[in-house]
């Protein structure tokens, strides 16, 4: 195998940013080779991930799919060899080398299996975004958006059903076949018979609060998904060019509203605002202030609708209930102290706080990043996520705005909630789209 670096160009590119279609390059050539590996890498399993994701929840095997076609993937790219990769990337592969040494810390089997499944996604998120860069022929900007907005689709198609049938979970194939000792595990159990939403009545709540949740099992999950996806879909919008396809997409970015309402989710609504606050500043500052004004118009109308339809009540009623809001600092508090024991290689794995009754190193990826892995496993994961959104800071074009709007959306959540696996791999497929874009070529 060989592993072949596109070099840095010595000035960005003046004109890279101006290009209508994400994963246009403008960097000098990086050779034939480079281009004709790209041809022989197929398309499929990457879209067999997204396209096939409501397939992979529905027979209960979403937890594992991941991990199958980072392996599919990792061999088509070591039969090939000659792996191209870009500036941006390796930092990745650092932080996974520091989550490795972590491992030093685990202290039973039931941490190391916990261990083992965090760690392996970190590994298949790297595989994706080296497979996407490396697949410019076979895997176009467009079909990975187009993969993206089908993992939306099933985001948004599993939260409205959640609403109308909020106390079903499937039976699925995958969770029958599983001994009890595993799905006797609440989050194991919640992932392979996965519930449409997250049911929950706290003490002295008149009436249950119906979250929807699926195609995950928390509807902190759903709403993380929909802050980093809705950028894409904007990003979609701006791109087609047949006019009925780009009223269905805003439709259906309008109908979307409603499911996102229902979780009451206060960390989606931070994500989105950071995307959108993010992108206005942008335009504004390339002086197009029609395009902000629309946009700001859009957000005073989104922000009159969460007043009028009762969310922001329903969020504080929440609030009143089961002050989730002291629980969380509290949490973060003993997390803090408790990192200050093994500040460099960490824990390896969340940790149970009995007094709180919730784990040490959850509530936010941040905090499970910093207690799992110590502060320089947090540090190699924030680098590696602020310096790929620095690189390919230069876009201009709306559509590019709004792809790279999303590591904002990313970084403005993960201090509240976690990034699972599909997560975590709609923001590095984002950001591979944009350094490839940045320092490849474009596929003859």
């Amino acid at each position: 195998m060989t592993v072949r670096t596109a070099a840095l160009p010595s000035a960005p590119p003046s004109g890279a940013a101006a290009g209508t279609e994400p994963g246009a390059g403008n960097a000098p050539a990086a050779g034939a080779g480079a281009t004709r590996i790209q041809k022989h890498l197929p398309a499929w399993p990457m879209m067999l991930l997204l396209v096939g994701f409501p397939v992979w929840w529905a027979l209960g095997a979403a937890p594992f799919a991941p991990l199958l076609l980072a392996g599919i993937m990792t061999a088509l790219m070591l039969t090939r060899g000659r792996i191209m990769l870009v500036p941006g990337v390796l930092p990745w592969f650092a932080f996974l080398l520091w989550v490795g040494v972590a491992a030093i810390n685990l202290d039973s089997a039931t941490s190391a299996i916990a261990y083992l499944q965090r760690a392996g996604n970190l590994l298949a998120v790297g595989v994706f975004m080296v497979y996407v860069i490396n697949a410019r022929k076979t895997l176009p900007a467009r079909r990975i958006i187009l993969g993206l907005l089908a993992v939306w689709v099933t985001l948004i198609t599993l939260g409205t059903a959640a609403i109308f049938f909020p106390d079903v979970r499937l039976t699925t194939p995958v969770g029958t076949l599983l001994p009890n000792f595993l799905t006797s595990n609440p989050l194991v159990y919640d992932l392979v018979f996965p519930p449409l939403a997250e049911v929950q009545q706290p003490w002295g709540s008149p009436e249950p609060f119906n979250r929807p949740a699926a195609p995950f099992p928390y509807a902190n999950s759903w709403g993380v998904m929909f802050a980093l996806l809705t950028p894409v879909v904007f990003a979609a919008v701006c791109l087609v060019r047949h006019r009925m396809v780009k009223a269905v997409l805003i439709l259906g970015a309008v109908l979307s509203l409603w499911p996102a309402l229902e979780t009451s989710n206060r960390g989606m609504f931070v994500g989105l605002a950071a995307a959108v606050l993010y992108v206005l500043a942008r335009l504004f500052f390339q002086g197009r202030l029609k395009s902000v004004a629309a946009g700001v118009l859009v957000l005073g109308i989104g922000t009159a609708v969460l007043v009028a339809s009762g969310a922001v009540q329903v969020i504080l009623d929440r609030q009143l209930y089961s002050d989730s809001t002291g629980g969380r600092l509290n949490l973060y508090q003993r997390t803090w102290k408790a990192t200050l024991e093994q500040p460099l290689l960490g824990h390896a794995t969340p940790q149970m706080e009995e007094t709180v009754g919730v784990s040490m190193g959850t509530q936010g990826y941040v905090w499970m990043l910093m207690f799992s892995y110590g502060l320089v496993g947090l540090g190699l994961f924030l680098y590696f996520l602020v310096a790929a959104a620095a690189r390919t800071w230069r876009v201009a074009s709306t559509a590019n705005l709004w792809l790279h709007s999303v590591p904002v959306a990313a970084l403005a959540i993960i201090p509240f909630y976690g990034l699972d696996v599909m997560q975590l791999t709609s923001v590095v497929l984002v950001l591979a789209l944009l350094l490839r874009r940045r320092y490849l070529p474009d596929p003859a």
